[in-house]
């Protein structure tokens, strides 16, 4: 039996594990005490995913398809006959025919993330297509407008007095400042028994988190937004604000008044279901609290007013001057700060999204125009697509269209783990390795949490049959096609870099990045322990002036012609569709998993276990009643990622105007008996 220190890398919370391995069998996975992130719980993808590599529905060959039966290859084959059609797909149609959907394991694995991006950048392709847009692509555009860089700002939850938590299932998320990995519950705790430090949930459920808060308001699900304006107003009008910090490190104070103006209290609380004097109360505390932190989960961020909550809160933060101060909101750079890599990509060249016209995210377009791209005819429309560790069909809105959209391809190529929906429709199937069969280093999601941690770990077991890395998959290739010298939508430049970094020894490179910044052997953990205080004396806006926008120019627009949310005659509840129930889904489960059913208030006059029909404007689902009689009374809670298909429910048009973020939570819907 051998022992061997890692760290999950399925999900966000990042905890350094210990693990027992026996052959090729992983006997245990429990928290790494030598280590200061191994402080905490593991997420519970770590604890179910020790068996992965001999289930029974892991793929293991390259297959396929042949009529309506799938016909195993060598990889020689698979990999010369898909690229031969990339290659006719691309001079035919052009370079952004070719997409890469790269599910959300992809974004975990350094390799991963650098081989992607590298592989589009050298075929001149921005169809790119991600979860950033749900993940965290709303926080990520307001710091750029309001610090002027794109910046994964943190929490201080160590030191903060007073914590507003919107959307509080962060438990259940894994993510947020209160993910399981490092242990911040514990300090949470820990703050509130030392500090006495106040917590406020906002949130339509009383999950575990809400019900242990101070206080627990049930806001209208997709509201946030309203919750936030009502704070600033209320802080304008008592001028609760912080005076000298605003007029030394802010600008568009004054004409943030005139446009919050028409937002009083009273509409603000209407809009989102509360009262006045609950929203004015929190504001008051807020901005009375020697140190105040408002966090969200991506809850809060998954509407149509996603980007303009992100900005509500960072605006809270600055009037109250807890940006960029302790116990507020603070950066981290990380052990290797790539902001001086972000601030050189050419965003204002950058090709943008051909449905939406979205500008891309640190060079991703938003996984939620993926069905259009791909039924809008037109030059570039989406002929071939590498789903890499992605299910579009159960994550992405488009119902039987986007499932239509996929069967229409020239070309579907799924790389995975196991199968899902999605592979079902594929051309191709490559077998992909699980995190705990390949090599990691941590250096690039270091930035988004609160320790400076080098870190890198060898493979715990070996992958069985022939399953390969993506990593090699798309170098393999990239080799094969080749690079777009003409026609691409990058410069040259970077369509140079992209193809060099396609097929470069990315062992080579990780070896020197560790030596540089580690004393340690593979295979061990190398902390630079700063907790929450790192590099403060460097804190700074990225924009010319040196002060933060309190009212950046899209801003100003948005906020100018905002209206109440919409309601619609025959559909009087609201839907919250991406507030989690479990942790996260284990890729195994994506076809069985259990269907949940829907979350009623018992005033709807439903019955425990009754079968119902929940209706949008777009489709309809038929599932199973569960009633709360703590919930939002007008909430209907269907959660996303199980075997009920919540995305037919989603307009395709229902998205966030600043970076394409689906619509999941506040769409007007009403249920049915069936």
């Amino acid at each position: 039996m051998a022992e061997l220190r890692t760290w999950c890398r399925l999900s966000e919370c990042g905890i350094a594990l210990k693990a027992e391995v026996e052959g090729d069998q992983i006997r245990s996975l429990v928290p790494d005490d030598q280590s200061p992130m191994g402080k905490g719980v593991p997420c519970g993808l770590c604890t179910t995913s020790s068996g992965a590599r001999s289930d029974r529905r892991r793929l293991t060959r390259p297959l396929r398809r042949t009529g309506d039966r799938w016909e195993e290859v060598s990889w020689d084959q698979a990999l010369d006959e898909i690229a031969a059609k990339l290659k006719e797909i691309r001079g035919r149609s052009g370079p952004r025919s070719l997409g890469i959907y790269a599910g959300a394991p992809v974004g975990l694995h350094l390799h991963g993330v650098v081989r992607t991006l590298a592989v589009a950048l050298g075929w001149g392709t921005p169809s790119i297509f991600s979860p950033l847009s749900v993940k965290g692509g709303p926080w990520l555009r307001a710091t750029e407008w309001v610090m002027g860089r794109i910046a994964p700002l943190q929490g201080d939850i160590g030191r903060t007095h007073y914590l507003l938590l919107l959307g509080a299932n962060q438990e259940a998320q894994g993510v947020g400042p209160l993910q399981e990995g490092p242990g911040l519950l514990a300090e949470l705790a820990h703050s509130r028994k030392t500090k006495n430090t106040k917590v406020v949930a906002v949130d339509p459920r009383r999950t575990p988190l809400a019900a242990g808060a101070d206080l627990h308001l049930k806001c209208l699900p997709g509201t946030e937004l309203y919750f936030l304006l009502g704070m600033i107003q209320a802080i304008l009008q008592n001028r609760w604000y912080d005076e000298q910090y605003v007029r030394d490190y802010t600008t568009g104070f004054s004409r943030l008044q005139e446009l919050i103006a028409p937002w009083t209290l009273e509409r603000c609380a209407a809009a989102c279901g509360l009262t006045p004097a609950d929203i004015q109360a929190v504001a008051l505390k807020f901005s009375r609290a020697a140190m105040a932190l408002g966090w969200r989960s991506e809850q809060s961020l998954n509407s149509a007013q996603g980007t303009m909550t992100a900005w509500a809160l960072l605006v809270l933060h600055a009037l109250t001057a807890n940006l960029l101060r302790p116990g507020g909101i603070y950066e981290n750079r990380g052990v290797f700060d790539l902001r001086p890599v972000a601030t050189r990509l050419p965003t204002d060249k950058a090709p943008r999204s051909r449905i939406g016209d979205y500008p891309l995210l640190l060079l991703q377009a938003p996984a939620s125009i993926l069905t259009e791209e791909m039924v809008t005819p037109g030059e570039g429309q989406l002929r071939a697509l590498l789903c890499l560790h992605g299910d579009p069909v159960r994550e992405q809105p488009g119902g039987a269209m986007l499932e239509q959209g996929l069967r229409d391809l020239e070309l579907l190529v799924c790389t995975d783990v196991a199968e899902n929906h999605t592979t079902k429709l594929a051309h191709w199937i490559l077998p992909s390795t699980h995190a705990w069969e390949r090599s990691d280093l941590r250096l690039l999601d270091s930035p988004l949490l609160p320790f400076r941690v080098a870190a890198h770990t060898d493979a715990l077991v070996s992958a069985p049959g022939e399953a390969k890395g993506e990593e090699w998959i798309l170098s393999e290739l990239f080799r094969r096609v080749g690079p777009s010298w003409r026609g691409g939508h990058f410069g040259p430049h970077l369509r140079l870099m992209g193809g060099a970094l396609a097929t470069a020894n990315l062992g080579t490179w990780e070896e020197r990045a560790w030596n540089e910044r580690a004393d340690s052997p593979h295979g061990s953990l190398k902390p630079e322990w700063n907790g929450g205080d790192v590099d403060r004396a460097t804190w700074r806006p990225g924009h010319d002036d040196g002060r933060f926008h309190l009212l950046p120019p899209p801003v100003s627009e948005a906020l100018a012609a905002l209206s109440e949310p919409a309601t619609v005659p025959g559909l009087p509840l609201r839907l919250l569709s991406s507030a989690a129930r479990d942790r996260a889904l284990r890729a195994f489960d994506r076809l069985t998993a259990e269907d949940p059913g829907v979350t009623l208030h018992p005033s709807l006059g439903f019955a425990e276990g009754q079968r119902v029909r929940i209706r949008t404007q777009t489709g309809q689902v038929e599932t199973t009643v569960h009633l709360d009689a703590n919930l939002q009374a007008s909430t209907v809670d269907l959660p996303s990622g199980y075997e009920v298909d919540v995305m037919r429910l989603i307009p395709l048009g229902a998205r966030d105007p600043f970076t394409g973020t689906p619509a999941l939570n506040g769409l007007p819907c009403v249920v049915e008996p069936l």
